[in-house]
């Protein structure tokens, strides 16, 4: 099976990273031309939206380049998560050259000129090949470092910046204000919720 298989051709998509580095995974922090409420920032994987003639693998990239002024080299996942928007998650095994970890249906949230409409994300492991370059603060606030159980605790939670670094998260590069509330968003929620999924499994397959 491919991936496009599994996703409409005319549909919105985009490419998300997932980026581990020690103890922490990398995210990004919405810059200043993101429409959120006064206060809040969300995090999310760096990448983007795929443009039209666009592969997958080629948006990654290039939205590394462009986000964080780094190349990063992608890795095959051994297995695929399909999350859909219906909640329910799907393991697969896709006949890709790069096998993303994961394949998100993220509905466009309320209030949004696009409610209620899906949009997919084919996120990939990744390495950085450099160090991260300078941020465009209309683009990308800060890079935020997050540990696994932090993911999993925020996934459906808004949480501020002062908690985040009290529980070992690190803000690697930029800036973020003192009493920043964060939300996650994209790749960063689709994670966190796999992350839970595969722990309630592993705590079902030891009983």
């Amino acid at each position: 099976m491919k991936q496009d298989d599994l996703i409409p051709y005319d549909s919105e998509k985009g490419a998300g990273l997932l980026i581990k580095v020690g103890p922490h995974y990398i995210f990004q922090v919405s810059g200043e031309k993101h429409s959120v409420s006064d206060g809040e920032r969300f995090f999310s994987g760096i990448g983007g939206h795929v443009e039209v003639g666009e592969s997958f693998v080629d948006a990654a990239l290039r939205e590394a380049i462009e986000e964080i002024g780094t190349e990063v080299e992608l890795l095959s996942s051994e297995k695929t998560y399909y999350l859909k928007h219906t909640g329910q998650i799907i393991g697969l095994s896709l006949d890709e050259e790069i096998t993303p970890l994961m394949i998100y249906e993220m509905v466009h949230p309320k209030g949004t000129p696009k409610e209620g409409k899906l949009y997919y994300i084919v996120i990939f492991i990744a390495e950085f090949k450099g160090d991260i370059g300078e941020l465009d603060p209309q683009e990308v606030s800060a890079i935020l470092g997050l540990k696994k159980e932090q993911i999993m605790e925020y996934v459906d939670k808004m949480v501020s910046i002062e908690k985040i670094l009290e529980q070992g998260g690190v803000v690697i590069r930029g800036k973020i204000s003192a009493g920043t509330i964060l939300f996650p968003l994209g790749t960063a929620a689709a994670f966190g919720k796999l992350l839970r999924f595969l722990k309630n499994e592993n705590n079902l397959n030891s009983q």
